[in-house]
């Protein structure tokens, strides 16, 4: 089969030698190209780092832009360099809001005294000792009341509220800041002082001190005292203002007190505690039926004069042992008085008591005694005991 002649195509007829002299067929005649070169030939594969090889181009078709087709289309991006951003980011979050975490609820930096104040009460109001005792740099002697627990015994008797910073006077690494704060119903308002540590506002003190010679000396009610529910008579400890739940060992007794609030973080903290003693209410049944049981004793003597009891018989008449005593109406009998420093209860009062009796004659004869009736319980005795003078 015979091909066609082509022209205008390198290396075909007319084609010229770099010499200058037309490409002829070592045979003689034209150069034949089969038809097989050009139909249905497949496209040999193209590199995807260049450009394809410009095929035939028909009539009215777009020629190509200048210097050829547009490359091939590039490969997708990797993602990687997106993810590893996205983890940094998210790291970067979590670490910012570590940080506010840490400030807000520790003594991290503050921007002024005032601020620091606020941050300290704040965080007793919501039960966090840890953060509290982190607003001085004054290190408690020992911590026994200064936990979450004792806190929260606190601030569900007397919550912390309205806190307010009325005024912060500050320089030269030193402020006083006037503040006020209501614990339960009780407002508290101090000028507290304030040091500046590094960058940090500091309390002097974070805690109240409360030491053994702040009860009173000498008195024995102070020995039976305890601090939520726990003896505190022989050591100096620490507690945080507000409600404290003072106590005694001695269940005749009941502790009232004034609560140690703002008030307590000043210098002379330590003798801040107003505490005092009187008999409970069981206590004081107690000693009622310690007073009974003594006159009882007495009226069951058949003694004209009982050995340590108030009534007697004054007759000459009157035989001994003969005298049979009844119990005289007790409603003019009062407790007095208790003392701290004896623990003893005193009491008094006009009794009469009803008596008969023989006669050294043998006759029976009816009187009575008209008794100033005074004495004491001593309240550490167990059962209670009463003593008349």
């Amino acid at each position: 089969m015979r091909g066609r002649t082509l022209t205008n195509i390198p290396g075909g007829p007319g084609a010229q030698y770099p010499g200058g002299g037309p490409m002829e067929n070592p045979s003689g005649g034209a150069v034949e190209y089969p038809d097989a070169a050009w139909a249905g030939a497949e496209a040999p594969p193209q590199s995807a780092w260049v450009p394809g090889a410009a095929g035939p181009v028909s009539a009215g078709a777009p020629l190509p832009p200048a210097g050829g087709w547009a490359p091939a289309a590039a490969p997708a991006k990797s993602k990687k360099p997106l993810i590893i951003g996205g983890v940094i980011g998210a790291v970067l979050l979590l670490v910012i809001v570590g940080v506010i975490i840490v400030v807000n609820v520790s003594g991290g930096s503050k921007s002024s005294a005032g601020d620091a104040m606020r941050g300290y009460l704040e965080a007793l109001a919501r039960g966090d000792a840890k953060a509290a005792l982190s607003f001085s740099n004054d290190e408690p002697g020992e911590k026994e009341f200064l936990t979450d627990e004792i806190l929260k015994k606190q601030i569900e008797h007397s919550p912390i509220t309205d806190i307010k910073i009325l005024n912060d006077d500050s320089s030269y690494g030193m402020a006083r800041v006037h503040v006020s704060a209501k614990f339960g119903d009780k407002v508290s308002d101090e000028t507290i002082s304030m040091k500046k540590s590094g960058n940090d506002w500091k309390l002097d003190n974070a805690a109240i001190k409360i030491e053994p010679k702040s009860y009173g000396v000498n008195d024995d009610a102070n020995k039976t005292l305890t601090l939520f529910g726990k003896p505190v008579a022989d050591h100096t400890t620490y507690v945080f203002p507000g409600w404290q739940d003072w106590g005694s060992s001695n269940d005749n007794l009941e502790v009232t007190s004034e609560p140690m609030l703002l008030n307590g973080l000043g210098y002379f903290s330590f003798s801040s505690a107003k505490i005092d003693f009187k008999l409970s209410e069981s206590g004081t049944k107690s000693v009622k039926n310690a007073i009974v049981a003594a006159i009882q004793a007495c009226v069951a003597s058949t003694d004209l004069e009982p050995t340590g009891c108030p009534q007697r018989i004054y007759s000459y008449r009157a035989a001994p042992n003969t005298a049979a005593w009844s119990m005289p109406d007790l409603s003019p009998m009062k407790l007095e008085s208790f003392s701290s420093y004896s623990m003893e209860v005193r009491f008094s009062g006009n009794l009469t008591f009803p008596v008969t009796y023989r006669t050294t004659s043998g006759d029976t004869k009816s009187d009575s005694d008209n008794a100033l009736t005074w004495g004491k319980v001593d309240i550490t005795q167990s059962p209670l005991r009463a003593t008349f003078r």
